[in-house]
Formats: C-alpha cells, sequence, structure tokens
C-alpha cells in the first residue's frame, strides 16, 4: 500500500508525444486431453518453435482481471505468486511466448487500486508486470474506471450514469466533471507506477468506461444512457453554443420546451416496436449526435494522458454498422479511429447477432477490418473464439484476419477452454493478401445506422434472429463478391468525406444505400458520384431490399464530431 499518496492531474502536461500437440482441426480439444502439461496445466509444444506469426506483426492473448483471480489465483489480498491457483502465471506466459504471442492484454481495476481517496494499492499491477516482463512479453493494459471505488459516490453524491427509463446506477457517468478529475488522478498515479516500472514492456493503455471493456455505452434491460442530471446539462449547453434560441429547437423537434431548465432529451429504446420509431425524429438524432460527440471526447481525453507520459494508447471497439450502434454509440470507431491521439484500434466480435443467436456468416471479420483500413493505422481484430464450435468456421476466421491485412490478432476467452498447443495451431500455413487484388470500395454510412435500433419482431412477436441492417451490408457483400476476383482490396468507408480526395485509387465503388441519410453525408455522396462520372470511375449502387420506399434525408443540427 502506497500510503498518502494525493491525488494529482498536475502530471498532465502540454508535453504531449504521439507514439506512434493437436493439427490445428482438433486445437479445441479440453486441456486435459494433452499428456504433457506443467503442474499448471500448461506447458510448451513438444518441440517448440517460434512461429513467424505468418503476416500478423503482433499477436496477443486476452487475461483480464477475473481470469486471474479465478483461474490463476491471482487476489487483491493474496500471497503472489499465488498458492494455489489453477495455472501459472509465468508458465502460461512461456507457453503463448513459444508459440508466437508477443503481447498479453490484461486489466487492472480503479476499486482495487484506490481503495480510499488518499491511497493506492499497486501490488497486484507490480506483480504482473515483473512476471510477464520478465518472460519478454509486452503488456497491454485496460485501465477499468468502470470498476470504480465506492468512495467515490460519498465524494459525488451524484457520480451515476442513469438510463432512459430514468433509473439511476452505482457505476459512473464520464459526463461528470469531479467523476472525471478524479478518474484522471487515477491515471495519473497508475500510468506514473507503470512508467516507474517498465516502461519499455508497456505496448500500449486502453482508457475504459465500460463493463465489456469496449469504447462503448452500457445499456440496461435495452434502455440507452446516460440521462444523468450532468449530461442533460452539457446537452443543452452545447445546442445553446449552437443556436441560443430555444423557439429554433422547439421548430426543429416540434417540441414545446417552456425553458431551458424544463428541457430533456428524448429516451430511446432497442428492439420490437422501438425497432423504427425514431427514424424520423430529428431530436432523436440530435441526441445521438452529441452522445457520439461526448463518447470521443471522453475516450481521446484518455489517450491524450497516456500520451502525456509516453505511451500509447489503443482502444477495444464493439461490432459496428449494426443496429446495435443506436443504443451503444459504436460507431464512435470512425471517428476515433482517426485521432491522432489513438495509436492502436482492436475491433472485436463475441460471434452473436443482436437476438443473442450464433453470427451465421464469418464474414464479419472481413466487414470490420476493411471498414478500418481507410484509417491507416495498426488494427487487430479480437474474438472471442470459443463461441465457434465448428474447426473449420474458426479457421475461416483466422484466415479472413489474414487476407484483410490486419496488422495483428487477438484471442479472449481462452485459457481452460482450448489445448495448450492452439496459438500455434491456430498461427500457422495461414494465406497472405492477394497483392493483385482489385482496389475496391464500399460506400456505407456509419451515421445511418442509428436509425433502426436492435432487432425487429415478427408476426408472432418473436425477435429477428439476425440484424436486418448487417443483413444488408452482407448481400452488398455477396454482390461485390460475384464481380471481382478477391476482395482482399476492398476498403469500407463509413465516412464518406474520406473516400472523395482517394476516389482515383480506386477501381470500383459500390454504395450501401441506406433508407436514412443525413444530410452531410448526403452531400458528401453528391460529390463522389460526380467525381467518379468525371474519372470515368464504376459506381454501383448495392441492390437490396429496404424497408422504405422513399430514402430519407435528415437536416443536421450540428458540425460533424
Amino acid at each position: 500500500m502506497v500510503a498518502g499518496l494525493r491525488l494529482s492531474t498536475a502530471a498532465l502536461g502540454l508535453a504531449f508525444v504521439l507514439w506512434q500437440c493437436v493439427h490445428v482441426q482438433h486445437s479445441w480439444y479440453l486441456v486435459h486431453n494433452c499428456d504433457e502439461r506443467s503442474a499448471s496445466g500448461w506447458a510448451a509444444p513438444r518441440s517448440p518453435a517460434r512461429v513467424s506469426h505468418q503476416g500478423f506483426q503482433e499477436v496477443f492473448a486476452t487475461l483480464f482481471a477475473l481470469e486471474m483471480q479465478d483461474l490463476l489465483g491471482i487476489k487483491q489480498d493474496g500471497p503472489l505468486p499465488p498458492m494455489d491457483g489453477k495455472h501459472s502465471l509465468a508458465d502460461v506466459t512461456r507457453s503463448i511466448k513459444e508459440q508466437g504471442v508477443g503481447i498479453l492484454f490484461i486489466s487492472v481495476k480503479w476499486f482495487f487500486q484506490q481503495p480510499t481517496p488518499d491511497t493506492f494499492d499497486f501490488r497486484v499491477m507490480d506483480y504482473l508486470i515483473q512476471t510477464v516482463c520478465s518472460q519478454d512479453i509486452k503488456l497491454s493494459i485496460v485501465l477499468d474506471a468502470q470498476a470504480n471505488p465506492p468512495w467515490v459516490f460519498d465524494l459525488v453524491p451524484d457520480a451515476g450514469v442513469v438510463d432512459s427509463k430514468h433509473i439511476g446506477y452505482r457505476s459512473i457517468s464520464f459526463n461528470h466533471p469531479a467523476v472525471n478529475q478524479l478518474v484522471h488522478a487515477w491515471y495519473d498515479a497508475v500510468l506514473s507506477r507503470m512508467v516507474e516500472l517498465n516502461a519499455t514492456c508497456i505496448h500500449s493503455v486502453q482508457p475504459c468506461f465500460n463493463n465489456e471493456y469496449e469504447t462503448k455505452y452500457i445499456q440496461e434491460a435495452d434502455g440507452a444512457q446516460d440521462y444523468s442530471d450532468e449530461a442533460v446539462t452539457l446537452f443543452r449547453r452545447y445546442l445553446r453554443s449552437i443556436h441560443g434560441s430555444l423557439e429554433y429547437w422547439n421548430e426543429r423537434w416540434g417540441t414545446a420546451f417552456t425553458s431551458w431548465a424544463a428541457f430533456q432529451p428524448p429516451s430511446f429504446f432497442q428492439h420490437g416496436v422501438h425497432w423504427d420509431d425514431t427514424v424520423t425524429k430529428l431530436f432523436y438524432w440530435d441526441w445521438q449526435h452529441f452522445r457520439h460527440r461526448r463518447i470521443h471526447e471522453v475516450h481521446e481525453s484518455g489517450c491524450m494522458h497516456i500520451a502525456a507520459y509516453g505511451l500509447r494508447c489503443i482502444q477495444h471497439f464493439a461490432e459496428f454498422m449494426t443496429s446495435s450502434d443506436a443504443i451503444y454509440a459504436a460507431g464512435s470507431v470512425f471517428t476515433l479511429a482517426a485521432s491522432p491521439w489513438l495509436d492502436y484500434i482492436v475491433v472485436d466480435s463475441n460471434f452473436l447477432t443482436t437476438a443473442m443467436l450464433p453470427t451465421p456468416d464469418v464474414r464479419l471479420v472481413q466487414l470490420l477490418l476493411s471498414a478500418m483500413k481507410p484509417f491507416g493505422k495498426p488494427v487487430f481484430f479480437e474474438g472471442a473464439f470459443e463461441r465457434i464450435s465448428d474447426p473449420a468456421v474458426h479457421r475461416k476466421a483466422v484466415q479472413l484476419t489474414a487476407t484483410s491485412a490486419a496488422h495483428g490478432i487477438g484471442f479472449t476467452n481462452w485459457l481452460d477452454r482450448v489445448g495448450p498447443t492452439f496459438f500455434n495451431d491456430t498461427l500457422s500455413g495461414l494465406p497472405s493478401p492477394s497483392a493483385d487484388a482489385p482496389s475496391v470500395a464500399i460506400l456505407s454510412p456509419y451515421r445511418s445506422f442509428w436509425a433502426f435500433k436492435g432487432a425487429p419482431k415478427d408476426a408472432d412477436g418473436v425477435l429477428r434472429p439476425t440484424d436486418p441492417q448487417q443483413d444488408r451490408l452482407f448481400e452488398c457483400l455477396d454482390t461485390v463478391e460475384k464481380a471481382v476476383e478477391s476482395l482482399d482490396g476492398l476498403q469500407i468507408f463509413g465516412v464518406p468525406s474520406m473516400l472523395l480526395p482517394v476516389l482515383k485509387d480506386f477501381q470500383q465503388v459500390w454504395f450501401m444505400q441506406p433508407d436514412v441519410l443525413l444530410s452531410g453525408d448526403a452531400q458528401a455522396i453528391n460529390s463522389i458520384k460526380q467525381r467518379a462520372a468525371a474519372l470515368g470511375l464504376p459506381f454501383h449502387v448495392c441492390a437490396a431490399q429496404t424497408r422504405m420506399r422513399k430514402k430519407l434525408v435528415l437536416p443536421e443540427c450540428c458540425p460533424s464530431v
């Protein structure tokens, strides 16, 4: 315990620095089927040879806080190294390193590291850094602020988030300025400690306010967040900075607020009858714009903080371009990916649909990675591969990661679920991207995915098993796949204005026309069509069944993020 270490945010200055045993078909069998293991259950393959990653520049494996506790016996108040862990951290780290894994992704929780406002406890993190780094493996570390200490609510009683049912929670709101000061003070302490112990071993650090370690809002019972007083105050202040007249906004929204004090943002929910009940409501679209803006600002600020200590920032992003984007603001990936403060991008999938059924098309990997190519940053695909029971499907997902030219690949939820040679098997014999693949662009405006929320219900009241918006994207991919020899050169543009200056670099452009466009995106798309015609560049529209007969173009309220 480091007693008396006071809260401070002074370390964040202006000196921000930019830094950039089995065959694979059987590697899903359980650990107990192997005949050569250490006492912890994990050992190196019988003939350990370092793999070359087969085109991946970096590979990571996750061992987050709960796994550290349950599988490795690493507890906040327990002995270190643990005496009763099912596995040994040193043995596990040694084994994955010898199979080509160079990064271990871990998480640290705020409530463990700062048990009181004035004291910090880095004992567990120190042990993790010393043990893993001694094996010549890098660490990526999630700073889990969502796991907040209880004392935060003693200092800031209204620190919690509120959902669209106006139910409050004991999870902190990143919209509260006083909460952010406390979070940044913890950042200062923990980042200083990392640098002091072994800065060269830290691959990257992730600021996080989400229970799944992703850059998105949390949702409770299909209700959106955040409707706390501080969030409403920030929204009100932002609107007044655009136009100070409440009459202007009442006219735009069709509302009748009598004063700014009476103003409240619109509540919204997902699934069933809520799926399309806000399509034409400008009040909803303006609130979505602000929610996106806030999640961008807060996470970019965290990356700035990390850069101030000479470390790199990494962010996990959940599946995007789905009907879940509306409630999670998952489209923030498209603005944060463009931020100079974000160094690494991780796109991930649990291979489940919005109805929590297995994803029928693993080309999802290709869609997510292709949408990140325009940003030119190192991108990892991380999969909850334990969700895939079919080894052939699993292999296809990994192959698509390789042929999509991902910088790296990550594996989560793997310990005690896969065999001890899993990484070696999985990373061997992967294809490379085709050097002759045509350059093809799919234009799919990410903000248009806000139009529909969750999954609709069928005539029997059962949630549709797949996402209609994502289905249309796959249908477009089917069409493009028939028209070109390879999709290895595919790039998906979620931000239309990013395609215009590089249009000449593509051989074909396909437009997945949404039911709803925001006015700024509509203008950019018209310019793309005109420029494509001038260049003699084929511009195709993906023919897909749409829900609405007439396409809508909605006027935007505010400058794009």
